[in-house]
């Protein structure tokens, strides 16, 4: 072996490779995981003292030595460095290791260089851009041919090929029209079966295949072959192009669906869309690609649909797509798909009929308004905030039967219902559980309840009720047998001939859907340790407040309790009645435009509004299914809330040394971060989240001793561990920016701003100072006040005063 092509080799290396070599070379990298490894030991020839310490990536086969040596170098430089070879010499021991041959690699860079083709004869060599001039083919059409046949040949890969595809949506007559292969490579250590796909240049003269896409394929297994991380194996040629299959499709009034991977336009071409999807990934879309595909009749006509994967790379990359058709004429919409999930998965779990949904629930592209730097500053600090995109619920955080209990609700719901739906209020459920058992201990004078307030923000028809009902199922169990067993207790009672009134029975509660102060009191008086206030629409609550005199009176008293202050309120015939240490969670729904209308002035100024935990989940259709949650889910959640429920020591749980430093850390870098912030609504969600970052590590860490995941309760108090801290600095961070996301959706907060300011907004851009007077009146604002202001915004510059009298707004 004296001829290995050095270049032929680099593009047969993978992270497994790297791993393996690196390895070879005394890098301690056994039992690391990832593929961007820091502080990697390895040969003292490379680094400083005894041993190297290296940031080592397997992605791309380099080194680098952050001392003083700063040594950096690829996989030959460091072979040629550590081994003492010539390049020629690096090259061939790399290739032994791996195990191939200069035959092999001689045939492996004709498929993967530009200008040959994939079967090793000659073909004329021009540069492959994908652009609008000529490219000259990667491959030729006879290999194209060779490679479908043996596709749709009989033999056991075919088959096991054939049936994958399938059963990913992808049906025989696509296979035949976008020419889908199947390579066979002998003694190759990556795989000996690849899915090809060929990419043809369908506008230019002979279609050249301008690029192919090929991933390993295990027919014993029926599955793509994966490396050490997880992803598929790829065996590719030419850079990136664009799968177009526009025109393929069955539904003639389909729109052009932009996907993000081949497999996603190819099932979605089989189902009857119109459908293109780049070669390398979301990031590579280009103008050109945009200019062709607004050139066909389907998206001329019907539009353009972006649908790209539910995760953030999806999300972020849909908008940048968006703006490469604005200079095209086209209805152009951006689909947003479950978490976690692209369009293949929703054509696989719930066919064409949930894609049309999906689809047809697009929202318009409108691109944001270039701001001048000269514009006033906004009423609301949420207009401030970057944009935000919804992130998947953070499931692992909960402890097992919890976790396991919230998936199993939610795929009962549907395969696309989003976990939050039901997670979210079972975090009220599970803090109503450990109720005032235990408060968490931050230091001697900070301690925690763990009252959390959490509600779901969802429209009608979005399955918000039965997600709900799920959450809260355990809870009206628990509540229906205990009004059972009170009435039994009472009736008892009163057939005592002498009856002590002392003794009369009292009903054990653990829900209650009255949010009045007096009937909470009368609860929590028979009820100490807690109750969970839980309604299916949660807006009447909310928008109590302000309808009534005492009004303001019955918000104080909530904060207070939000706070774990003694609560207490005067009864007629009991005289006053004092709680201490109540906890209430608070867990409901609400639809969007009712949040908007109920969250009002009163709540931001008294700080009621940060106090609330905010969640809107994406929607999905419903589609039926008959998954559901099994005896043995549910027994084991209900024995976890049934422990809970149990205790009624009144414990102070520390933090271990490993939590408190992680605590620390995080109070510091969120309050850190309150300074960027402007006064606002905004600000004060984002200071209540450290709250309830601290009262969640409360409620896992009491769930994960019931459950058995740390130690349980004992004689001596367990404290909280770092894993536990660990999770509930995650989950509160998740749900501090999904609140911040709802207020910025909605615009939450524009009623905070300051009296002055929101009079500001009520006046014309061009006024008479009676005209200002006249609205001052109209909001019961005094006329000194008014005219005190008015000189004020000219101060400010956000007045311009015309004449005498008659004003401008700057």
């Amino acid at each position: 072996m004296n001829n290995i092509d050095a270049d032929a080799l680099r593009d047969r290396l993978d992270a497994h490779n790297y791993r393996h070599i690196f390895r070879k070379l005394g890098f301690e990298i056994s039992g690391e995981r990832g593929t961007k490894l820091t502080g990697i030991l390895g040969p003292r020839e490379l680094g400083e003292g005894e041993v190297g310490n290296f940031s080592v990536d397997l992605e791309e086969g380099f080194v680098r030595d952050f001392g003083s040596s700063k040594y950096r170098g690829d996989v030959f430089n460091v072979v040629q460095d550590v081994l003492d070879r010539s390049f020629p010499e690096a090259v061939q021991w790399i290739a032994e290791e791996v195990g191939l041959d200069e035959e092999t690699l001689q045939t492996e860079r004709e498929v993967n260089h530009r200008g040959s083709s994939a079967d090793g004869r000659s073909e004329p060599s021009e540069p492959s851009t994908n652009s609008s001039s000529s490219p000259g083919p990667v491959v030729s059409h006879d290999r194209v041919s060779d490679w479908h046949d043996r596709l749709m040949a009989s033999g056991e890969a075919a088959n096991a090929a054939r049936s994958y595809l399938e059963g990913r949506c992808v049906s025989n007559d696509v296979m035949k029209t976008a020419n889908l292969g199947l390579a066979h490579s002998s003694g190759d250590n990556r795989a000996e079966w690849w899915i090809m796909i060929p990419v043809l240049r369908r506008d230019l003269e002979d279609a050249p295949v301008v690029s192919v896409k090929g991933f390993g394929f295990d027919p014993e297994t029926g599955d793509w072959k994966q490396n050490d991380d997880g992803r598929k194996i790829p065996r590719n040629a030419g850079s990136a192009a664009l799968l177009n299959l526009i025109g393929m499709a069955r539904d003639a009034g389909s729109s052009v669906v932009v996907c993000e991977g081949e497999l996603d336009a190819l099932s979605a071409c089989a189902c009857g869309f119109h459908a293109v999807s780049g070669t390398a990934g979301a990031g590579t879309f280009n103008q050109d690609w945009a200019r062709r595909i607004a050139e066909t009749k389907p998206a001329q006509e019907h539009g353009v649909v972006i649908a790209f994967d539910g995760d953030e790379k999806g999300r972020r990359s849909a908008p940048d797509v968006a703006e490469a058709f604005l200079d095209a004429d086209l209805e152009l919409k951006i689909a947003s798909l479950p978490d976690g999930k692209d369009v293949n998965d929703v054509l696989v779990e719930g066919g064409s009929a949930d894609l049309h949904a999906y689809l047809a629930r697009a929202e318009p592209y409108e691109p944001a308004p270039e701001l001048e730097v000269s514009d006033p500053a906004p009423s609301s600090d949420s207009s401030e905030e970057p944009s935000r995109e919804y992130e998947p619920f953070p499931l692992d955080t909960l402890p097992g039967p919890v976790e396991e209990y919230v998936r199993a609700s939610t795929h009962a719901l549907g395969h696309d219902m989003p976990p939050a739906m039901v997670g979210v209020p079972t975090l009220s459920v599970l803090a109503g559980a450990v109720g005032n058992s235990a408060k968490l201990q931050l230091k001697k004078s900070w301690t925690e309840l763990p009252t959390l307030w959490c509600a779901i923000v969802a429209p009608s028809g979005s399955t918000k009720s039965p997600a709900f009902d799920h959450a809260l199922r355990l809870i009206y169990k628990r509540e229906h047998e205990a009004k059972e067993q009170y009435e039994r207790d009472l009736e008892a009672w009163e057939d005592q001939d002498d009856r002590d009134h002392d003794n009369k029975p009292t009903r054990d509660r653990f829900r209650t859907g009255d949010a009045t102060p007096e009937a909470v009191v009368k609860i929590l008086e028979d009820n100490p340790r807690g109750v969970l206030l839980a309604r299916d629409e949660i807006g009447a609550w909310i928008g109590s407040f302000d309808r009534y005199v005492n009004g303001a009176a019955d918000l104080q008293f909530w904060i207070e309790v939000w706070g774990g202050i003694q609560a207490s309120r005067d009864r007629v015939g009991d005289g006053n009645v004092t709680i201490s240490n109540p906890v209430v969670p608070v867990t409901g729904t609400i639809q969007p435009g009712t949040l908007k209308e109920k969250l009002g002035e009163i709540h931001f100024d008294t700080g009621f509004a940060s106090r609330l935990i905010l969640c809107q989940p994406p929607t999905c259709p419903k589609r039926w299914t008959e998954a559901d949650v099994s005896r043995e889910v549910r027994r084991r959640y209900e024995h976890l809330l049934d422990g809970l429920y149990s205790r009624s020591v009144d414990e102070e749980i520390p933090l271990s040394p490993g939590a408190k430093e992680q605590w620390i850390e995080y109070y510091n870098s969120e309050n850190a971060s309150l300074d960027d912030r402007p006064e606002g609504p905004l600000r004060a969600v984002a200071a209540k989240g450290v709250t309830h970052a601290a009262r969640l590590a409360l409620v896992l860490h009491r769930a994960r001793q019931e459950c058995g995941e740390v130690q349980k309760l004992s004689e001596e108090t367990v404290p909280v561990g770092p894993e536990t801290m660990e999770d509930a600095l995650q989950l509160g961070k998740w749900l501090k920016e999904e609140t911040l996301r709802v207020y910025q959706k909605h615009n939450l907060g524009a009623e905070a701003s300051s009296p002055i300011l929101r009079f500001l907004d009520k006046l014309p851009e061009e006024f008479k100072t009676a005209e200002a007077k006249q609205i001052a009146e109209d909001d019961e604002i005094p006329e000194r006040t008014c005219e005190k202001w008015l000189t004020d915004l000219l101060e400010a510059g956000d007045l311009d005063r015309i004449k005498r009298g008659l004003y401008r707004k700057v």
